[in-house]
């Protein structure tokens, strides 16, 4: 039948072909086939597959394919058709027909990755005393504090304390040669404030109460340049606390956004002012208007300045990063959808990076990852010239596949899964914030890759971790071993075309080669258009402790309104019983799961538009006998495919802007305040109703607001 509708020009089966790798040796038609009755036909067909790692693989197939009988009917119900192939990654047994799918396939388990890199802690050695600029006594110092900066010293303050502090502030506030503003107009000094160093610990390493500042001792250390040994390499080591803390305080804790705007002008040649109007900027990307974009909220700016601080000084400032925006409280990207940033570094003079606000409602530190991967874009697209981004690509053994997609066989050196599933360009990205902020990271996983940034990116900058508060396990002999590799897979779909369908997915791997236990393996598979679901195999409760092979299973049930056709699966996460992880990209081993779904759609419903209502009522808590806020939203929905999810059919964002009503804001500034600086959007599911005998329904979602919630006016 494939035969048949290759000679009649169909492109279904010639695409179907093309995708198990065949091709026909003479010309582009096949022979005709000879008709039998309940004979098998068996033709033996040259393909043409490419060379890996300089190893020549399978060239013959054999293809068995039943014919069907001559009765005159079409019985294409007990069709069944079994593929063979081989190629560099495996044998696979394929199996289909209209009530199951079947698709098996096993591979080597050479990888030639055994063991992790023990790394120890860098031992640093100081040979020197601070190296500081400035040597003029403690009360010149003083007078110049109270002159420039309106600070007064009092306690007991040393001459390299008072001087490290001056020369700080004045990185920070001091007027550039081209400028005629002061100190106090740069940072926006107005009030005398005391100074105090305290031997407690504070949380931001400084606190203020009126006008007297107490500013940690242990922010202090290392904030000059010493001369130092790092495993016998000479240097200089310096902390960065002391800025970061200094920062908060000309800032007011972010809330000071002019200062913040200099701060990011003079250190990094980047502004959050779009001073050319938000539809220019975005005239080559999604072209919108200021509406869709809001300001940072405070924290949101503490974190984009002390991540980029980190960097080394030629790592500061890069062409055509010009200005930071970000966008309005819970909006997702036009192109993207819910995604935590993207930078643009387009042949524009002046281009962009933008956030949202997955970027910042988690922790600190995945904000200031974000800060460094975002830019690390630009250093990709703007900076590093074409024999460096090849010499990383080495590094990593990415091979560009076509159509912008890359594959590696490495399956253990990166930062993280998303390096590791996507491109070089995404794989130096995270590398590069593991190097500044985890930097232990890299120099166990991925020492090639450290090594490279260390040397040809950082210009051997290294950075120590140096916790406050630490425990220690005792344990001699630690597991450093990885995750197994897999070298099966075994998949299988039942289901009539009109029914859901049960998947069964079980994996084998093989432990007896030293590797360690799995405790669980993740995939994430895709329709052809669009729709994923992830799937997460267990090891079997009689196997896992074997020593040997373990198999590692799922059954999941699949929609039947789940899109008909071959849904992908581009990479396998392995993670083992300490938290360690393999991933294995598509490219080193074989998936094939195919969806026989006469119902499969990938249309999503729709919101009818204008339905959108919010309500608001006050409702009492017996307990403490306050009253607290209860937000309803109801939209209109139409199903266009299929029907919706049982479990959560609708979500819903409330997001919230602080009243302009006594506010002293003018309509400008409250079109761009954003909300308060720690309150994020309010995700909350709710339920929905469908009409009878109609398409069309309600949906609802509520939400229990504290009774000191921000006043101010919500949205979704």
């Amino acid at each position: 039948g494939l035969m048949q509708g290759w000679r009649h020009g169909d492109g279904k089966a010639k695409r179907y072909m093309r995708s198990l790798g065949i091709s026909w040796l003479v010309g582009s038609t096949p022979p005709g086939p000879k008709v039998y009755s309940c004979i098998t036909l068996v033709v033996v067909i040259a393909v043409t597959l490419t060379q890996r790692s300089g190893l020549n693989s399978v060239d013959l197939l054999s293809i068995p394919i039943p014919m069907l009988p001559l009765t005159g009917k079409k019985e294409l119900a007990k069709t069944k058709m079994h593929i063979l192939y081989q190629d560099w990654r495996g044998t696979s047994l394929e199996s289909i027909d209209r009530w199951t799918f079947s698709h098996k396939w096993h591979g080597s388990l050479d990888l030639g990755e055994i063991e992790m890199k023990k790394v120890v802690a860098p031992e640093l050695s100081i040979v020197g005393s601070e190296e500081y600029g400035d040597k003029k006594s403690l009360s010149e110092l003083k007078e110049h504090l109270i002159k420039h900066f309106k600070v007064t010293l009092e306690g007991s303050w040393e001459q390299n304390q008072a001087s490290v502090l001056l020369d700080q502030l004045q990185a920070l506030c001091s007027p550039t040669s081209k400028s005629d503003q002061s100190a106090f107009q740069i940072c926006d000094i107005q009030h005398d404030t005391h100074w105090k160093l305290s031997d407690n610990l504070l949380s931001d390493d400084i606190s203020l109460v009126g006008s007297d500042v107490s500013l940690a001792r242990r922010a202090l250390d290392f904030a000059a340049p010493r001369s130092a040994k790092v495993d016998g390499d000479s240097g200089v080591v310096r902390s960065h606390r002391l800025q970061f803390a200094l920062m908060k305080f000309v800032t007011n804790w972010g809330h000071k956004e002019k200062v913040v705007n200099q701060i990011l002008q003079r250190k990094f040649g980047s502004q959050l002012d779009v001073d050319v109007g938000y539809i220019d900027l975005t005239s080559v990307t999604t072209y919108e208007d200021r509406e869709r974009f809001q300001a940072f909220k405070a924290p949101e700016l503490l974190f984009m300045m002390e991540s980029w601080s980190l960097l080394p000084q030629h790592l500061h400032k890069v062409d055509g990063l010009k200005y930071v925006v970000r966008r309005q409280q819970g909006l997702n990207h036009p192109y993207y959808g819910p995604t935590t940033a993207v930078s643009w570094p387009t042949n524009m003079q002046n281009s962009y990076q933008e956030y949202m606000d997955y970027s910042f409602n988690n922790d600190g530190y995945t904000s200031r990852h974000l800060f460094i991967h975002e830019k690390t874009h630009f250093f990709w697209g703007r900076l590093w010239n074409d024999q460096m981004k090849k010499d990383w690509e080495a590094a990593g053994s990415w091979k560009e596949k076509g159509n912008d997609s890359w594959m590696t066989d490495q399956t253990i050196p990166f930062a993280s899964d998303y390096g590791a599933s996507n491109n070089p360009d995404e794989d130096i990205a995270e590398c590069m914030a593991a190097y500044v902020l985890h930097p232990m990271l890299l120099q166990v996983r991925a020492p090639v890759k450290e090594e490279f940034i260390r040397k040809q990116i950082m210009r051997n900058t290294r950075y120590l971790e140096n916790p406050i508060f630490t425990f220690k396990i005792e344990n001699e002999e630690p597991y450093r071993r990885y995750p197994p590799s897999v070298n099966n897979i075994d998949i299988r779909v039942e289901g009539d075309p009109n029914d859901d369908k049960t998947v069964e997915m079980k994996m084998l791997v093989d432990v007896g080669h030293g590797w360690h236990s799995p405790i669980h393996a993740e995939v994430t598979v895709s329709g052809p258009n669009g729709g994923s679901k992830t799937l997460t195999l267990y090891p079997d409760a009689v196997e896992e402790e074997s020593g040997g092979s373990i198999t590692m299973r799922t059954t999941e049930v699949f929609s039947k309104y789940c899109e008909n056709g071959f849904w992908s699966a581009s990479q396998i996460k392995m993670v083992d019983k300490i938290g360690s992880e393999r991933w294995i990209k598509v490219d080193e081993y074989s998936w094939r799961l195919y969806l026989n779904n006469a119902m499969g759609t990938t249309w999503a419903p729709r919101y009818l538009s204008q339905t959108l209502k919010l309500t608001k009522t006050l409702e009492k808590d017996d307990e403490s006998g306050s009253h607290y806020p209860v937000v309803t939203a109801t939209i209109r929905f139409q199903q266009t495919g299929a029907p919706l999810d049982e479990k959560s059919p609708v979500w819903m964002r409330l997001a919230s802007k602080p009243s302009a009503q006594g506010g002293g804001m003018t309509g400008s500034e409250w079109d761009g305040s954003g909300t308060s600086s720690y309150s994020y959007p309010l995700y909350q599911a709710g339920t929905c109703v469908q009409d009878q005998n109609s398409w069309d329904g309600v949906c609802t979602v509520s939400w229990k607001l504290s009774p000191y919630s921000a006043a101010g006016q919500y949205y979704v």
